[in-house]
């Protein structure tokens, strides 16, 4: 799959779709019409653990896919 020098994220305030360079992953920005905040771009997988996950879940404001492993 070819690499994408943009993306759309929807503002969840005003459903504005704006355009976040891929360089910007993993930041948040404003929305260009009503400025409200942004969801941070994630496009490839985060290796989170027991400490991080609770507080990127409850702050992160889109989507999650989780995979979740135990060597047992």
């Amino acid at each position: 799959m070819p690499e994408r020098d943009t993306y759309l994220v929807t503002c969840p305030s005003c459903g504005t779709a704006n355009r976040v360079p891929a360089a910007s992953e993993g930041k948040s920005g404003r929305c260009g019409s009503c400025r409200q905040p942004l969801p941070a771009l994630h496009t490839s997988p985060l290796a989170l653990g027991d400490r991080t996950f609770a507080d990127f879940a409850a702050a992160y404001r889109g989507p999650i896919l989780a995979e979740f492993w135990a060597p047992w």
